[in-house]
């Protein structure tokens, strides 16, 4: 209504500025063709013209109305005079989009979107590009005015307005859509996966495991990424348990209803062994421990047996020691040969075993804790010098390094001042 009235405004201010010059200079216009000729002044054919354009512009109204002939569309004007640019505008939009010019690519989309044949792909593809250069305002305009144009119900248009907020960081709104699209299209693949990457990001594994049977369902996963939930969601269970002080019968209970293709998982039998010794089940998970590494070779679980503590440390030193001829850089078995010595009190076999790693070793993390080892043992052994280079080397290799503090003067010094 605003636009209308200024509109109003500049019209009559227009026709008054005409009438005043026209009235002052009514001007003579003359049109001669052939033996006819006509004589009038400005004023009356201004008028004319005004006239015959508002009867023509009248009867086309007219015809668009009734349309008698089913001839005329808008549509059809659209098509006849504007598609071709509209449709270049809109291509060329496109283009920038994909090229990630999102400012010039939402322009030349918005501009053309209400004369596309298909506004609300111009709309879609403009809430694009206006996410990625992070306007908000911009891109929550053109998804209102794609649902506007939309013919069919809009669960697409809500499921990529939840996409675009999973990817913007703000999960509890897209999940509150993606629950609400999935009470209309439960079979909808893509609201099913990104349901799951949702709960998996917020670590929901209740709605999760409530989740699996949809996915297993409607095969919305592969085959590994099902083995990889069901993964996740066996050691969270085995976590959860172990956490509630469960005993030996309700972790085997749980253990045996796995089927064998996810005991045979790495981090699916790691949380299970943890989960035993955590409950003093040591030779249960030893066992367990060591028929999974013959079938299956894992650094995990081989450095986790140096942590089992086990009467049987001395033949698992020799059983070890054989696989070490065909793992002979192996750091994490030499970590664990080098552990086992120690519970067999073999301390220079230990030591040997702790220095070689150290020479192989080439992560900072894995260096940082045999240095530990190594340092400890020295200690004992009453190397307190090398004892303690080690366990600076420890310290220095840290992930989270301690600061540079003041510290007191040592004993010498104090006795020499």
């Amino acid at each position: 209504m605003v636009r209308v009235f200024i509109y109003s405004l500049i019209a009559l201010a227009i026709g008054a500025w005409l009438s005043v010059m026209l009235m002052e200079d009514p001007g003579y216009v003359l049109i001669t063709f052939r033996n006819y000729s006509v004589e009038a002044s400005l004023a009356t054919i201004v008028l004319s013209l005004l006239v015959i354009y508002v009867l023509l512009y009248g009867l086309l109204k007219l015809l668009i109305l009734f349309n008698p002939l089913k001839l005329f569309h808008k549509e059809t004007w659209y098509a006849l005079f504007f598609r071709k640019n509209v449709r270049l505008q809109s291509e060329k939009g496109l283009q920038l989009l994909l090229l990630g010019h999102w400012q010039d690519a939402y322009k030349k989309l918005v501009e053309s979107a209400e004369r596309a044949q298909t506004p609300v792909f111009n709309y879609l593809a403009a809430a694009y590009a206006a996410f990625q250069r992070h306007d908000h305002l911009a891109c929550t305009y053109c998804l209102s005015q794609a649902k506007k144009h939309t013919i069919v119900p809009n669960s697409g248009i809500k499921t990529f307005q939840a996409l675009l907020e999973h990817q913007s960081g703000k999960d509890e709104q897209s999940l509150a859509l993606l629950l609400a699209i999935q009470q209309e299209q439960p079979d909808s693949p893509f609201v099913l996966r990104l349901l799951k990457d949702i709960y998996f990001k917020l670590k929901d594994w209740q709605k999760l495991a409530e989740l699996q049977t949809e996915l297993e369902k409607y095969r919305v996963l592969n085959n590994e990424e099902l083995l990889l939930l069901k993964e996740h969601l066996a050691v969270h269970r085995f976590h959860e348990v172990s956490s509630k002080q469960a005993n030996e019968d309700e972790l085997k209970s749980l253990w045996n209803s796995l089927n064998k293709v996810i005991q045979k998982r790495e981090l699916v039998t790691e949380a299970y062994l943890r989960a035993l010794l955590s409950i003093g089940k040591n030779e249960e998970a030893q066992r367990l421990l060591i028929k999974f590494v013959k079938r299956q070779w894992s650094e995990r679980l081989i450095v986790l047996l140096g942590y089992i503590d086990s009467e049987d440390a001395a033949s698992n030193l020799l059983l070890l020691e054989g696989w070490i001829k065909d793992r002979p850089k192996d750091v994490y078995l030499m970590l664990t040969l080098g552990r086992l010595g120690l519970r067999s009190q073999l301390w220079g076999k230990a030591r040997e075993y702790f220095e070689t790693a150290l020479r192989f070793s080439d992560s900072t993390k894995l260096s940082a804790e045999i240095n530990a080892e190594l340092g400890r043992l020295l200690e004992h052994l009453g190397e307190h010098e090398r004892s303690l280079m080690c366990y600076r080397q420890a310290m220095d290799l840290m992930d989270h390094k301690i600061p540079d503090l003041p510290q007191p003067d040592k004993p010498a010094d104090r006795e020499a001042s």
